[in-house]
């Protein structure tokens, strides 16, 4: 059930919101591998250190400018049911994604994304690095803080769970595409549903986990 208790706005959790929502975009005309003439596999890698240093950093923000524990943003063990519920979600949550797209693509004539295909032909532990960095740090900037902090700053659950939906699909679209929002909005719904209903960030993880391994290691071994 949705909390209307308001709390009042203030100045960290207004950095926190922006540095957990856009921090990561906000880097992004930096361009460092361009500047560098880096490889494709290491201009990837370099966004995964970049999303690891906002983490890094909204982690500090919230323990020593906020002053309040880890817990605030959902971040704690879960129980095993929690975990259960959580990669179950995953594996719905690949199925739903897939059965929409194949219907998208077939009515829509729509061309793979070309990111899927340079992620396809990377090494297999620079794949596992990109599958962990997202997994971890997508659910606590994306998940945790912003829903968490909104919904006590408006009172209402839906407000923090819906903006986290909506920045988190614009944010992956650049890369993606039309054909790769589609999925992408289906896996974004499953873990805002799931975060909605454990309110623990690992649980997300681990829903989170179990999309990134099919359909980044698993399936395109099959396609």
């Amino acid at each position: 059930m949705a909390s209307h208790r308001v709390a009042s706005i203030s100045p960290p959790v207004i950095v926190g919101l922006v540095v957990a929502l856009f921090g990561v975009p906000l880097l992004w005309p930096l361009d460092i591998a361009a500047r560098f003439d880096i490889s494709v596999a290491g201009s990837m890698l370099v966004g995964s250190l970049t999303n690891w240093l906002v983490v890094g950093f909204l982690v500090l923000l919230v323990v020593y400018w906020e002053s309040r524990s880890l817990e605030s943003i959902g971040l704690r063990v879960p129980g095993r049911r929690a975990a259960l519920v959580g990669i179950v979600a995953g594996f719905v949550a690949v199925a739903l994604g897939l059965f929409v797209t194949g219907i998208a693509v077939v009515a829509f004539d729509l061309d793979q994304p070309e990111t899927l295909s340079v992620i396809a032909r990377l090494s297999l532990p620079v794949k596992l690095a990109l599958v962990g960095t997202a997994v971890v740090t997508e659910e606590v900037l994306w998940r945790g803080y912003p829903i968490e902090r909104l919904t006590e700053l408006s009172g209402r659950l839906w407000v923090g769970a819906g903006v986290s939906f909506v920045v988190f699909v614009l944010v992956h679209f650049p890369a993606w595409g039309v054909v790769g929002a589609i999925p992408q909005a289906v896996f974004t719904l499953v873990l805002v549903g799931v975060y909605v209903r454990s309110r623990n960030v690992v649980v997300c993880m681990l829903t989170h986990g179990i999309v990134n391994v099919l359909m980044v290691l698993v399936l395109p071994a099959f396609l």
